[in-house]
């Protein structure tokens, strides 16, 4: 991507902006002249991350849990510093497991609330703020768990491959109300959610950064999905139309299989108790 400005400066709300690929996403917007709203469950983070990146940015509290919240959140940017262009949901957290039944309870449903309801009511909310303007692009971070399912994230692949039918859905239900939609499916990206994980020699690690570029190239081109590394993409393609039976040996061959089950002890815990908070 050119270190040039937007043509076009847009108003773009990110949730999960305080930390890891939103905060990347947020910097980078903002060095291209584009005005960010960035909401974090961490509202202070927010506030504190904001003021680093410039005066392009404004730093606020959200809980993507709380659709009420969301929908004043969303009305309070519309009226100060609007009106909003692009709202990119990209609050998520992903805690591993050995299987879904050595996971709580707790974590799968918290896990089910943030990233998939949260999605959820971050895109209803947009929707009822962009559809009598006719105009309105709505980012969804989902990932590749979202098209694969993946031993160790069980939860949150399901969670995943409900972002990425619920967006595929609303996309041809507003397809003629000049609304965009785009669905952004990351492979393993070095953040806090890789924390401990095990590696495999056909999956590369991306950094905050390199997703960072790829969304923002996606909202300033309006592309409908954004799939990074290529390879992974193809990979998780393959596997989602083979046999489950064939799908299952790829997964031992390429050891895609024991990246989140495999942990390194310890390594994970820091993580593990912020999502739990």
């Amino acid at each position: 991507m050119s270190d040039a400005q937007a043509v076009h400066p847009k108003t773009i709300v990110i949730t999960g902006a305080a930390r890891g690929i939103g905060l990347a996403t947020a910097t980078l917007l903002a060095s291209r002249g584009h005005r960010v709203l960035m909401a974090d469950l961490d509202g202070e983070l927010a506030v504190e991350e904001a003021k680093a990146i410039g005066n392009r940015a404004s730093g606020f509290g959200l809980d993507v849990t709380d659709r009420e919240a969301f929908r004043e959140l969303l009305q309070r940017v519309d009226s100060e510093h609007g009106p909003i262009d692009v709202v990119v949901n990209n609050a998520g957290i992903a805690s591993a497991s050995v299987n879904i039944l050595d996971q709580e309870p707790a974590i799968t449903e918290r896990t089910i609330d943030i990233n998939l309801k949260g999605t959820m009511n971050g895109t209803i909310e947009a929707i009822a703020l962009m559809a009598p303007r006719r105009r309105g692009h709505v980012v969804n971070v989902a990932s590749l768990a979202g098209i694969l399912g993946v031993p160790g994230l069980a939860a949150y692949a399901a969670s995943k491959f409900g972002v990425v039918g619920f967006t595929e859905s609303v996309r041809m239900e507003f397809a003629d109300q000049g609304l965009k939609f785009a669905c952004v499916m990351p492979g393993p990206v070095a953040t806090g959610m890789m924390d401990g994980t095990a590696s495999s020699p056909v999956v590369s690690m991306l950094t905050p950064e390199q997703m960072a570029a790829a969304i923002v190239e996606g909202i300033e081109a309006e592309k409908p999905r954004v799939a990074l590394p290529r390879s992974s993409y193809l990979l998780a393609r393959l596997s989602s139309i083979v046999s489950p039976g064939f799908a299952i040996k790829l997964g031992r061959w390429t050891k895609i299989d024991r990246i989140y089950t495999h942990i390194t002890p310890g390594a994970r815990d820091e993580y593990e108790q912020r999502i739990r908070r």
